[in-house]
């Protein structure tokens, strides 16, 4: 009994023994990455394709020296990835970075700053053998590292796609009135009046909106607030390059939104980006595109088209 007892501790003993051992080989191989706490400031990437300059002032995200406002959701999830990833194991300590697309012409070099230093320095080569596994170099040291939670899509993204695409953004309820004008035909929408009345069933055959060119046709509310939900918020689908009003085409479509005692206009224009008509707003210097279930719902073709069905 006593000898099986020893033998039993023994065992332990070993397997402890083991354990550390490969706890401390795993520990001097794969070093722990310091994090920070101040959100950066300055995000650069760099690879053959694309070459990203994001600068943060305050709470906003700027792009490239056209300083275009990026959305700081999809740049700060970048920033997120470039400090949180781990490192799994040392794959090499001798180079070999061509195996992996770990050069300067394979490779996606990431460089994060906060205050003018340096938070983190990331070369990322080519996926390991599941998802969402990358080999990887940090700051400028020459091992390779397998890691999890970090891959080349993460950071390979045009500067059109982080662009902050929100124009504008009124909520239903702070709308008083609006105009649309399509097809020669205006549309003037104001908050109907006697909806606020006391008789109660002249409140329930009433609409909440009225259209003053034909007031005697009774609206469905859903029909109108699913136009007004386009502004909140009004997103572009696109912002084409070298856009420029004086070769948008003829105006087909002008939009008048009236809150707060403020006015935002919108103007829809025939010419195409791919297959979507580009736009412009009094808000906004930029010109841009809006996809085709935002405008058919501005195009209105005929009154009835809003009207509640009989």
């Amino acid at each position: 009994m006593k000898n099986r007892t020893v033998i039993t501790l023994g065992l332990i003993i070993i397997l402890c023994a083991a354990l550390l051992i490969k706890n401390y080989g795993c520990s001097s191989s794969v070093p722990e990455l310091e994090g920070w706490y101040e959100p950066a400031d300055e995000i650069i990437v760099k690879n053959k394709d694309i070459s990203l300059a994001l600068q943060r002032n305050e709470s906003s995200w700027f792009i490239n020296e056209q300083a275009y406002p990026g959305d700081a959701g999809l740049i700060e999830s970048m920033e997120r990835k470039a400090r949180d990833f781990k490192l799994l194991d040392l794959v090499s300590d001798k180079g070999y970075y061509n195996k992996y697309d770990l050069t300067d012409e394979t490779g996606v070099l990431v460089t994060v700053k906060g205050k003018g230093k340096v938070l983190r320095k990331i070369l990322i080569g080519k996926a390991g053998s599941t998802n969402n596994h990358s080999y990887i170099r940090v700051d400028d040291r020459r091992e390779i590292y397998l890691a999890s939670g970090i891959m080349k899509s993460d950071f390979s993204i045009p500067a059109g796609d982080l662009r902050d695409k929100r124009i504008f953004d009124v909520k239903s309820s702070d709308i008083k009135s609006f105009s649309i004008n399509y097809g020669g035909k205006n549309f003037s929408f104001e908050l109907n009046q006697s909806k606020s009345g006391t008789d109660k069933e002249e409140k329930a055959q009433s609409s909440k909106w009225i259209c003053r060119e034909y007031e005697n046709i009774r609206l469905d509310d859903s029909s109108v607030d699913s136009i007004l939900a386009l502004f909140s918020p009004l997103k572009a689908a696109e912002f084409p390059e070298n856009a420029e009003k004086k070769n948008m085409g003829k105006s087909i479509c002008k939009v008048n939104i009236s809150y707060a005692d403020k006015k935002i206009e919108l103007e829809i224009y025939s010419i195409k980006d791919q297959d979507m008509n580009l736009a412009s707003s009094s808000v906004s210097k930029y010109l841009f595109t809006l996809g085709k279930w935002q405008t058919e719902k501005l195009f209105i073709k005929s009154i009835t088209d809003l009207a509640v069905k009989k």
